[in-house]
């Protein structure tokens, strides 16, 4: 819940940070259209009128290049959300699969195990590959190492077979 919630409201601010390409060219073309259109004044303005008149349509076109996010402003939350998705996803299973690793080197003739279908046994014999599973008496099954899921510590004697 908690990690699903962190993703949902790292992708809502990434997408909502940056802007459509499209958005900053208008409002350039719309300050460059203003920049080619001649200033109007009024025949009884001054002349530090016409100047203020003028530089106004500069701005805007200055306003609007400063408006467009560079690439690196753009990428910047994609690299933070793909940070946090390997502290959040990656690492977490890379440690399980490191952990589940030392299980299966640690395993030997004895122990009681539990395989990732529920089988539970103790094992009779091993190989590189192939552990063999003593479930009842004289009964016993070849199962790949790699399911063998966990160790049970102590015997699992509450467990009976119904007739």
């Amino acid at each position: 819940m908690k990690k699903s919630f962190i993703l949902s409201l790292l992708f809502w601010v990434s997408f909502s940070v940056i802007t459509l390409p499209g958005q900053g060219v208008a409002l350039a073309d719309e300050a460059a259209q203003a920049v080619s259109a001649p200033a109007v004044v009024a025949p009884g303005q001054p002349a530090q009128a016409q100047v203020v008149t003028s530089a106004q349509p500069q701005a805007a076109a200055a306003a609007a290049h400063a408006q467009q996010p560079s690439m690196l402003g753009m990428a910047v939350p994609f690299l933070v959300m793909i940070g946090i998705m390997y502290f959040l996803m990656i690492r977490p299973q890379q440690k399980k699969m490191k952990e589940h690793q030392t299980l299966l080197t640690g395993l030997k003739t004895g122990d009681e195990v539990v395989t990732s279908a529920g089988i539970i046994g103790t094992i009779a014999g091993m190989s590189e590959k192939v552990v063999t599973l003593e479930v009842s008496k004289n009964v016993q099954l070849k199962v790949l190492k790699s399911q063998v899921n966990q160790v049970v510590k102590g015997p699992i004697s509450d467990i009976t077979p119904q007739a």
